[in-house]
C-alpha cells in the first residue's frame, strides 16, 4: 500500500463524512421537533378536541415516548443489519405520513394514530446516526460527536418553541404540521441520495483500518460471532449498560415533562406569560442544552472520562430543579426564570453521553443494539412520567376553566415538581455509578468478566 495513496483516501474519508452527516442532521432536528412540539400546541389541541383532563393531554404527548422507547431495540437491530441509509430514509417517509395525519385528524383516534406514526418514524433516527458515527468517526471523536448531536437536535427543540408558536399564530396548528410533513419528505430524499453507511461504500478504508494504521489498540471481541438473539442477551446481561439507562430514564423524564409539554402551561398559568413569551423560555432551555452538550462531549474526550461530565451535569440539573420547586413556593421571581431555564438545559445535557457510555462497554459490531437498549430508558421514563405529571396536576385542580382549558393552581404544579425532584435524585445516584472506561472500548474485559465473574476490572 502506497503511503500517499493511503493518506489521500484517509483525507477523503475525513472530508466526505461532513457532507454525508448533513441530511442526518436535518433528520435529527425533526426528531427533536416532534418530541417537543406538543407543548406549544397543547392548549389548541385541548380546545379543539375537548380534552377535559391534563392526563389526557399527557397521554397524547407520551405516545411519542412509549413508541420511541419500544422501537429502540428494533432501531438498533435495523442499524446493525439494514444500515443507516435505508433505515432513516424509510423512517422519514413514515414520519411524514404521521405528521400529515396529525394535522388532518378529524377526531381523537386519528390524532393518536398520527402521533404514533410520526413517533415510529423518528424513533429510528438517532440510533442509526450513532451507527453512522461509529462507521465514520474515530473512537476518540465519539464523545465530541455525541455532544454535537445534542446541539443539532436542540435546533429542533428551539424550532418547536417560539418559531412554531409564531407559525401556529399565523397559519394555525394544522397547516403548520402540513408544512412540516413536506419538509420531512424532502429530508428523506436527501438521506437516500447522499448518505452512505461507511467509507467502504466509496472504496475507502474503514474507520477500524484507519485507527489500526494510526496505532490505536483494536477493540477485542468485535461481536461478529453474535446472532441478533445472542447480541440481545449480551447487552441485557451487561451490568454496565444499566446505570446510564436508569440515569437517562429518570433525568430525561423530567426534562421532557417540563420542556416538552408542561413548562409552557406552567409559565402561562402561573406567571401570566403569553404563549410566545412562555415558548421563548423553552428556547432558553434548548440553548443551554445546545451549548452544554458539545462542551460535555469535548471535555469527555479531552479528559478521557465519561462518568464525571455526566454526573456533574446531572447534579446541576437536580440543583436547578430544586430551586424552581422550592423558591417562593414554586413561583420564582420573573427575573430568575430565564437563568433557571438556561441552567436546566445545561444540566440536562449530561444525558448526551449515555450512548458513548454504552458504546464503550459493548462489542463494536453490536453498537446499534447496545445503543438501542440504553436509549430506550429515557423515552420509557418520559412516556411514564408525562401522564403522571398530569395526574399530579389534576389532584390539585380547583375547578377553574378559561376558554375551555383547565387552569391549575401553583400548588398543583409544585406537587408535580416535587415528584420530578425525586426522579432527579435517582438520576444523580445512577450517574455516579456509570462505568469509567477511559474512552476506550472495554468489551473484551466485559466478556472476560462474564466468563470469570470473580475477576475485577
Amino acid at each position: 500500500m502506497e503511503y500517499n495513496g493511503w493518506t489521500t483516501r484517509v483525507r477523503l474519508v475525513e472530508k466526505r463524512r461532513w457532507l454525508l452527516v448533513v441530511p442526518l442532521a436535518f433528520a435529527f432536528v425533526l426528531s427533536y421537533f416532534h418530541r417537543f412540539a406538543m407543548g406549544v400546541v397543547a392548549e389548541d389541541v385541548m380546545r379543539d378536541f375537548a380534552l377535559t383532563h391534563a392526563a389526557e393531554l399527557g397521554l397524547l404527548s407520551s405516545i411519542y415516548f412509549y413508541t420511541y422507547a419500544a422501537l429502540q431495540l428494533p432501531a438498533g437491530i435495523s442499524a446493525d443489519t439494514w444500515g443507516p441509509r435505508r433505515t432513516v430514509t424509510a423512517a422519514l417517509v413514515v414520519t411524514a405520513a404521521g405528521t400529515l395525519l396529525f394535522g388532518w385528524a378529524p377526531s381523537l383516534p386519528w390524532l393518536y394514530l398520527g402521533r404514533f406514526l410520526a413517533a415510529a418514524g423518528v424513533s429510528m433516527v438517532y440510533i442509526n446516526i450513532v451507527k453512522f458515527y461509529a462507521a465514520w468517526f474515530r473512537s476518540r471523536e465519539f464523545g465530541t460527536m455525541s455532544g454535537l448531536s445534542s446541539f443539532i437536535g436542540n435546533v429542533g427543540f428551539a424550532l418547536a418553541a417560539a418559531p412554531l408558536a409564531l407559525m401556529v399564530e399565523s397559519a394555525g396548528w394544522r397547516a403548520s404540521f402540513y408544512i412540516i410533513a413536506i419538509f420531512t419528505l424532502l429530508t428523506a430524499a436527501a438521506c437516500w441520495l447522499v448518505v452512505r453507511d461507511g467509507p467502504r461504500a466509496f472504496g475507502w478504508p474503514s474507520i477500524e483500518e484507519i485507527e489500526a494504521a494510526e496505532g490505536a489498540e483494536p477493540a477485542v471481541g468485535n461481536g461478529g460471532e453474535y446472532s441478533v438473539r445472542e447480541s440481545l442477551r449480551f447487552v441485557i446481561a451487561n451490568r454496565h449498560n444499566w446505570p446510564p439507562f436508569i440515569a437517562g430514564m429518570a433525568a430525561y423524564s423530567v426534562f421532557t415533562s417540563f420542556a416538552g409539554i408542561w413548562g409552557v402551561p406552567y409559565l402561562i398559568q402561573i406567571h401570566g406569560l403569553t404563549r410566545v413569551e412562555a415558548a421563548n423560555h423553552m428556547v432558553a432551555v434548548s440553548v443551554g442544552y445546545m451549548l452544554a452538550g458539545p462542551v460535555a462531549g469535548y471535555l469527555s474526550d479531552r479528559f478521557r472520562s465519561r462518568r464525571w461530565p455526566f454526573a456533574l451535569n446531572t447534579v446541576l440539573f437536580f440543583a436547578a430543579w430544586l430551586v424552581l420547586t422550592v423558591w417562593n413556593g414554586g413561583k420564582p421571581p420573573a427575573a430568575a426564570l430565564y437563568p433557571l431555564c438556561f441552567l436546566l438545559g445545561i444540566g440536562g445535557a449530561g444525558m448526551t453521553l449515555t450512548l458513548a457510555c454504552a458504546k464503550e462497554v459493548n462489542p463494536p459490531n453490536i453498537t446499534g443494539i447496545a445503543a438501542g437498549l440504553v436509549n430506550a430508558g429515557p423515552f420509557l421514563g418520559a412516556a411514564l412520567v408525562q401522564p403522571l405529571f398530569g395526574v399530579m396536576l389534576d389532584l390539585r385542580w380547583q375547578g377553574a376553566i378559561e376558554q375551555g382549558v383547565k387552569v391549575y393552581p401553583l400548588e398543583a404544579f409544585q406537587l408535580a415538581f416535587f415528584m420530578c425532584a425525586g426522579l432527579l435524585a435517582i438520576a444523580t445516584a445512577a450517574a455516579f455509578c456509570v462505568k469509567e472506561t477511559g474512552c476506550v472500548n472495554i468489551a473484551h474485559k466485559v466478556i472476560a468478566y462474564s466468563k470469570q465473574p470473580n475477576e475485577k476490572f
